[in-house]
């Protein structure tokens, strides 16, 4: 076998590996309420990361406010390497001295 032939067995391989990630936009839900979803599709991506990409997110959107993240539920959903990883983030922005987010 050839090496032009051997890149080819490469190739199954390497689709493994790539993802494609996304984060929803942050929507009102309640009374100083707030969610955000993150999904990954594909790869192996941890869920610490897909966490983040969804908490990440939600404090981008308190720093807008000129507020800090201090409260925060995360739910995940799906299993890695088989069906997409999704995060859901449900928030509140305020002072830190009300801060308690939960991993």
């Amino acid at each position: 076998m050839n090496l032009k032939n051997k890149k080819w067995l490469l190739l199954p391989f390497s689709l493994l590996i790539v993802s494609c990630s996304s984060v929803t936009k942050v929507t009102k839900v309640g009374k100083d309420t707030y969610t955000v979803g993150s999904q990954v599709r594909g790869g192996m991506t941890s869920w610490a990361e897909v966490k983040q990409m969804a908490l990440t997110e939600a404090d981008a959107y308190c720093s807008s406010l000129g507020q800090e993240l201090v409260s925060s539920n995360i739910e995940t959903h799906g299993a890695r390497g088989w069906t997409p990883q999704e995060a859901e983030v449900t928030f509140k922005c305020g002072s830190s001295k009300e801060a308690t987010v939960e991993p």
